[in-house]
């Protein structure tokens, strides 16, 4: 061994003992489950000299300084006989906190070889995490600060860094509920030149916006969105350590708070820019543009509507008919495994399914030069039919229903379909679309009914109607028709009679579409028995007469109420008596024949029985 190195024995120091519980401690915050192997120890002659390196045979070499230090730490843990025997200065904890950092350094560069791909960027990082995480970890678990009590409270030699990574780590480990250090220790765990890689896929996968819905629903990205996204922020790492880097070169007092105020300010740029790539896909996947833009245009056409002006409401009032800032779709697009001869299809994990040849080469290749082909109108009507399956704020997706629910539903999604189509083909880039012809079969003339009569009853337009059913649970739908037909129950209507109405029209309601959908489904016009009208006219009379059957009881109470109360309102307006009073303009009959007994007579009134 040359002169200028001497090798550090136990027999004389207890440094080598010192620097072994140090490397135990290191290997444990890295995540190694083995212990460290031995090593040799040697320190620098030249006092002035206090580089330190790991040789090539795998030995430690120490600076003089560090080396010395190093050794007074160890016999002061080692060779105290009784607490307080030592009384350390500030400066001796200072020093000992720098012959910590110089082995932690050296030794990491031993049990993680530099990478000939580690950038300044990574290397300040790596700075960071090792005053961060590191260090705090091998003091704590060691027990110096037992020895150097004032250790815990000094900088490392790079305080910017070291709060620029404290700052940056722990705002986004809260955004993405990691708890407290959980990201820096997963940092530390990495190799050094793929932790810019490391932070971007965490905050990509466990970043609520990009993989979580509203409701806490999963969501899945096309996977080259993803990669493009991970890229991006790999890089803004990059240029932000960069920089912090030479920030830290050039701070004066105040670096720590520098430091965090910069970390911070990173940590919210890339928030960002992942908050703008939740609405922003940006994928190479055929027909996903398309199929996102018109999946919007029907959530936000189904979310709210306006208020029903039978509840007393301004006609202009808008109420909500779907959850806020809810995503129906979980953004996973398949263009396989449909049912057989389904064009599209809903899952119930939120996910669309469209055949690849009539839906999503269409959309693929949409122009807008041309008015829309037939099978572009094909292909939207599908997507913006599965799409309103979606937004169903109970059960989204395609769901098991009877005869006469499945035929309510799909008579409900093609009248929505035509009703926002300029809108729909408006997001494809057609300014004007020639209507579609209106539907003219059976099932399609008894929906028109129902809707039209509900509407009329509650001052809304049908198209609301249409809207408002569609956002109902579908085993609910029915029922949720017949009592909208019947209107909101008055005070003055008996709540039992209300229930016994409504579930009575909603079986006729239930027959009536089922016979309606066997009709089209035979291919029927008129059956054997209808002379004169065909199977959807008849059905629809039919079902009008049930409205009116099982909203006459009802309904007369609330006309009773409601015309007594006209007919006040005017007589106190012109002066005249009211309704029952004296014709002469004298005192009410009842005022004048004095308290009279009750028997039970104004309950009835009240009830209007």
């Amino acid at each position: 061994m040359p002169g200028r190195y001497q090798f550090i024995d136990g027999r004389f120091s207890r440094g080598d003992l010192q620097a072994f519980d140090w490397a135990d401690h290191v290997t444990a915050v890295l995540g190694h489950n083995r212990r460290p192997a031995g090593f040799d120890l040697y320190r620098r002659a030249d006092w002035n000299d206090n580089r330190s390196r790991v040789r090539s045979d795998g030995s430690i070499l120490l600076g003089a300084r560090t080396a010395h230090w190093l050794e007074t730490c160890g016999n002061r843990m080692y060779n105290a006989h009784y607490p307080g025997q030592y009384q350390p200065t500030r400066e001796e904890a200072l020093n000992v906190r720098q012959a910590l950092d110089e082995f932690i350094t050296v030794y990491l560069d031993k049990v993680q070889p530099p990478h000939p791909a580690t950038t300044p960027a990574l290397q300040a990082l790596d700075s960071g995490l090792r005053d961060t995480v590191v260090i705090p970890k091998v003091i704590e678990g060691s027990l110096i600060d037992r020895a150097f009590p004032d250790i815990t409270r000094l900088e490392g030699r790079q305080p910017f860094l070291q709060a620029a990574t404290r700052g940056l780590t722990e705002r986004l480990g809260n955004h993405v509920g990691m708890q407290a250090g959980e990201l820096a220790d997963l940092l530390v765990k990495t190799p050094p030149a793929q932790r810019f890689e490391a932070l971007a896929d965490v905050l990509v996968e466990r970043d609520p916006l990009q993989r979580r819905l509203p409701d806490g629903s999963a969501r899945t990205l096309p996977a080259d969105h993803v990669a493009r996204l991970k890229a991006a922020l790999t890089q803004q790492l990059d240029q932000a350590f960069q920089r912090g880097g030479e920030s830290s070169r050039q701070v004066g007092q105040d670096a720590r708070g520098l430091g965090r105020s910069f970390g911070e300010q990173r940590a919210t740029k890339l928030l960002g820019r992942c908050a703008n790539a939740r609405s922003a896909i940006d994928t190479e996947q055929p027909g996903y543009q398309q199929v996102s833009d018109l999946m919007s245009v029907v959530q936000d056409d189904l979310a709210t509507g306006r208020a029903s002006a039978s509840q007393g409401r301004d006609s202009e009032a808008r109420v909500l008919q779907l959850k806020l800032n809810t995503d129906y779709w979980n953004g996973e697009l398949h263009t396989s495994g449909l049912p057989d001869g389904a064009s599209g299809y809903a899952g119930t994990d939120r996910s669309l399914t469209f055949d690849r040849e009539k839906v999503i080469d269409v959309l693929a290749s949409v122009g807008s030069a041309k008015g829309p082909s037939p099978e572009l109108r094909d292909a939207v009507g599908v997507v913006a039919t599965q799409a309103a399956r979606l937004c169903n704020p109970v059960a989204p997706g395609t769901q098991q229903n009877g005869p006469g629910g499945q035929a309510f539903e799909d008579q409900l999604c093609r009248d929505f379909v035509g009703q926002e189509q300029d809108r729909l083909f408006a997001t494809l880039g057609f300014a004007e679309v020639d209507s579609a012809p209106r539907s003219q079969t059976a099932t399609a003339q008894v929906v028109a009914t129902l809707t039209e009569a509900a509407a009329r009853r509650l001052g809304l337009e049908p198209q609301e109607l249409t809207a408002r059913l569609l956002t109902t649970p579908s085993n609910e739908r029915i029922e949720r028709a017949a009592a909208l037909t019947l209107g909101e129950p008055g005070m003055a209507v008996d709540r039992s009679r209300w229930d016994e109405a409504t579930k009575t029209l909603a079986g006729n309601i239930d027959a009536t579409l089922a016979k309606a959908a066997e009709a089209d489904r035979t291919g029927q016009t008129k059956l054997h028995a209808w002379n004169r009208a065909t199977a959807g006219e008849r059905l629809s009379h039919q079902l009008t007469t049930a409205i009116e059957k099982a909203g006459r009881p009802v309904r007369q109470a609330d006309i009773s109420a409601d015309q007594a109360l006209l007919k006040s309102v005017a007589a106190a307006t012109s002066g005249q008596p009211r309704p029952g009073g004296d014709p002469a303009g004298r005192a009410d009959p009842a005022t004048r024949r004095g308290p009279q007994p009750d028997n039970g007579k104004s309950t009835q009134r009240s009830t209007g029985r």
